[in-house]
């Protein structure tokens, strides 16, 4: 069991894949559904920004772990506005979208599916909606209409659908390296529920994998020294859209899968945070802290890339509720019922890739600003300092409360030493993200890594020529030797060994190392 959970906050500590992208969030008529709700994406921090693999595997219609669907479903209007946001970092869209050098053409799939949650999207069934590859007239890619337009693509559901569940599934294709044998595509799929009584339906279908093959000129195009303005664009048309005459057995204009759940207080993702139950006696009390931290356990071992910033409010939570019940306070809870999460505000999503009638017109240039995403917090945390900031001494212990009238030391929210019910689940990182940005007394070593690693990008990444120059080809890219940038190895005696691999951008092992070893020493006895 030590090891199990050592592993876990190792797994958690993890630092996200430096270079390429990932979808984390999408937004309906420009309302963000959250990071990582109702999003099927790469659950592995450290890989989630990487390209599929292989063209032809199943992870070409949701991603990596993409067959399995997650258990929120988000309501779409009919002819709705769909914008999906792609991170470098999948935590942090500070740090930009993808490298300009990922030069190659967008697309957007729909499949009409009887659950959004349980089909697993591989297969029959697909088709696009939108997609645009080079603008010989701007010189420019659709990947930089993405990367001028702050990271985001949206497109128009086609008005008319019958409704029902689907699988929005967003495409980018990078051909840096196609000429090298490596088109690189990134992917995700968005679980919704269209709400519609139209009829429209496609008039023909593709499977995913199968749109896309290494045959296909568009999938080997040479960016450097073919005439862009005559690109391919791979995969089939846009779908012709025709009426039905008789309802499909899957088309549903009511949804019953997917809602949020009643009670809901806190979100994190996909996961819901419940009040806990009411009491009026220090048993009470306590078995509510208890639950508290049984579910903060759930919100950190559920988070996708995306990190736990909702699983650090619960936490504020919890850690009230423990201070309340060591201050001889047993009525509650406080502000039962209260919720946490901020409603999301609508924002301008900047521009619009529209299709009409099947084709493509011209979007609107880029804005040159944009009314920021509201914060995901409804209530400041208690001062509450993750393990690996509040201890850097590796040999001084971190003390659990007491259950006394004196306050719980809030840096430690584990239940007090006198109960028998176990310490709370470890937290991921040093500020309970994916990866942790730096910290004070960090700041100067980070900024010069990270100079580095922008220094090496810009050497790894050739510009395309816009002429009929020709430059040489870029080699493929190549897989890191340890994927994560962390690679621990734990035994029973809970000796930790930490071995860096040095990629482009990962260097950061100095605090990811801080982080878990201050981390490891709340895992429970075996």
């Amino acid at each position: 069991m030590k090891t199990q959970l050592m592993l876990l906050a190792a797994v958690a500590a993890a630092p996200s894949a430096l270079a390429h992208t990932v979808f984390t969030n999408f937004y309906v008529d420009g309302v963000s559904q959250g990071d990582g709700v109702a999003m099927r994406m790469s659950p592995y921090p450290e890989t989630a920004g990487s390209p599929i693999a292989r063209l032809d595997s199943k992870d070409m219609a949701c991603n990596v772990g993409g067959t399995k669907g997650v258990s929120r479903v988000q309501p779409v209007g009919d002819g709705a506005l769909l914008t999906f946001e792609i991170r470098g970092w999948a935590n942090d869209p500070s740090k930009g979208s993808i490298d300009r050098g990922h030069y190659g053409p967008c697309a957007v799939y729909l499949k009409k599916v009887e659950s959004a949650v349980n089909d697993e999207g591989a297969g029959e069934g697909w088709f696009k909606i939108f997609d645009h590859g080079y603008n010989a007239s701007t010189k420019r890619w659709c990947t930089d209409e993405i990367i001028d337009n702050n990271g985001r693509l949206s497109v128009n559901v086609p008005k008319g659908l019958e409704g029902g569940d689907y699988l929005a599934r967003p495409e980018i294709l990078a051909l840096h390296a196609a000429n090298a044998g490596d088109p690189q595509t990134y992917t995700g799929c968005a679980q919704i529920f269209l709400e519609s009584n139209g009829n429209l339906s496609p008039e023909k279908t593709v499977s995913i994998p199968g749109a896309l093959t290494y045959e296909q000129e568009g999938t080997k195009w040479n960016i450097y020294t073919e005439n862009n303005d005559n690109y391919p664009i791979p995969g089939p048309s846009v779908a012709k859209l025709v009426a039905k005459s008789n309802m499909a057995s899957i088309s549903s204009s009511s949804q019953s899968q997917g809602l949020k759940p009643e009670g809901c207080i806190a979100e994190n993702a996909n996961w819901c945070g419940k009040e806990v139950p009411s009491y009026s006696d220090e048993a009470g009390c306590w078995n509510a802290v208890d639950d508290c931290w049984a579910q903060s356990k759930v919100c950190w071992s559920s988070a996708p890339p995306t990190g736990g910033a909702g699983c650090k409010v619960w936490e504020s939570k919890c850690t009230g509720l423990q201070d309340q019940c060591n201050g001889g306070s047993f009525n509650g809870p406080p502000k039962k019922g209260t919720v946490l999460t901020l409603e999301q505000k609508s924002i301008d999503v900047g521009q619009i890739m529209a299709t009409v009638g099947g084709g493509m017109v011209d979007a609107p240039a880029p804005k040159t600003s944009e009314t920021k995403k509201p914060e995901t917090k409804t209530e400041t945390p208690a001062q509450h300092t993750p393990a690996a900031e509040q201890n850097d001494n590796d040999d001084e212990p971190i003390q659990a409360p007491a259950k006394t009238t004196t306050p719980a030391v809030a840096s430690n929210p584990s239940a007090p030493a006198s109960k028998s019910s176990p310490a709370p689940a470890p937290k991921p990182t040093a500020d309970n993200s994916y990866p942790a940005p730096p910290t004070a007394d960090k700041e100067a070593d980070d900024k010069d890594e990270e100079e580095e690693e922008e220094q090496e990008e810009e050497e790894d990444t050739p510009a395309p020529a816009t002429t009929s120059a020709t430059p040489s080809a870029p080699k493929p890219t190549k897989a890191p030797a340890c994927v994560s940038g962390t690679c621990v190895t734990v035994t029973e005696i809970e000796v930790v060994t930490q071995t860096v691999y040095v990629t482009a951008g990962v260097g950061r092992s100095k605090r990811s190392l801080g982080s878990f070893q201050a981390r490891r020493r709340w895992a429970p006895r075996a």
